[in-house]
């Protein structure tokens, strides 16, 4: 199939590719159409149940917000590391168990997801995709703001609990974005305000850090347990709701996504277990 990502925009209304002749306007978008279903099926192939494309010039509209908790920095726009970025793919993966919520701190203080390695994998594979059909594309800026990025192709709305709902598979996605030069179309942003006069991902919060659509990253437990010293007056609320498997290895709070009432109700049964009390009784963290 004949690409014309290199294609001049001619004045009559059509691609001209040099050397090649007139490519029609409707070749071009089979041949978009095209790459996006191998893309989508690609990421789905690789556990990802999300999928959606966000225009690069609605992305970089988009207000800078402050990404808090140990990157304490402001968003930056997709442009400022891929000038000629059209359109960025987004997609996501389910946290289905608490498993998937494990954070490890390596020896060298590094800190490492396993339930988030998937991601990377289906990042390779689209970049992988669009560099053979001769398309430019990369990872954005970890300050790129993935979350706006989801809601404006259309996966999910901005939740109290800051996270992003969507209505299947409720706070528990996981995303990733790749940035392209190739002119994917992109979907309708997410309009829907799933959250409506709902608060208990906010009354859910042992820490208190949440406010409706905003978190207060210096009393999340999910910020606070990647320091490596944590404020006192947190460390027993650490201890009940991010238990440690090793030294090292610990479960990430999840209490305001339990909370949500677009929470599968599967995932609410796979939590972390305490193991059995002297009544032999099973625990699981509250």
């Amino acid at each position: 199939m004949l690409l014309i990502h290199d294609a001049l925009c001619h004045p009559l209304g059509e691609f001209y590719a040099p050397a090649r002749g007139f490519v029609s306007i409707m070749a071009a978008k089979v041949v978009v159409t095209d790459l996006r279903s191998r893309l989508k099926e690609a990421a789905t192939s690789r556990r990802a149940v999300a999928f959606g494309i966000a225009s690069v010039d609605a992305a970089d509209a988009m207000p800078r917000v402050k990404i808090g908790f140990t990157v304490n920095r402001w968003t930056e726009p997709i442009r400022k590391s891929m000038p000629e970025a059209m359109s960025a793919i987004v997609y996501g993966i389910p946290s289905t168990d608490d498993a998937d919520e494990l954070e490890v701190r390596r020896s060298s203080g590094y800190l490492s997801y396993p339930g988030y390695l998937p991601l990377s994998i289906i990042a390779r594979d689209l970049i992988a995709i669009l560099k053979n059909e001769g398309w430019r594309a990369t990872y954005p800026s970890e300050l790129v703001h993935h979350k706006s990025l989801a809601v404006l192709a259309g996966i999910g709305s901005y939740g109290k609990n800051s996270l992003i709902i969507s209505p299947k598979h409720g706070p528990w996605l996981r995303f990733g974005v790749v940035v392209t030069d190739a002119p994917l179309k992109p979907d309708e942003p997410f309009a829907e305000d799933l959250c409506g006069r709902c608060t208990r991902c906010v009354r859910a919060c042992p820490a208190v850090a949440l406010k409706p659509y905003a978190v207060d990253p210096d009393r999340c437990l999910v910020g606070a347990g990647e320091l490596e010293n944590p404020p006192k007056e947190l460390r027993p609320l650490l201890a009940v709701h991010e238990p440690k498997l090793t030294p090292a290895a610990r479960v990430m709070c999840t209490r305001c996504q339990m909370a949500c009432p677009y929470t599968p109700t599967e995932r609410k049964r796979m939590v972390f277990s305490m193991g059995r009390d002297s009544k032999g009784k099973t625990g699981k963290r509250s």
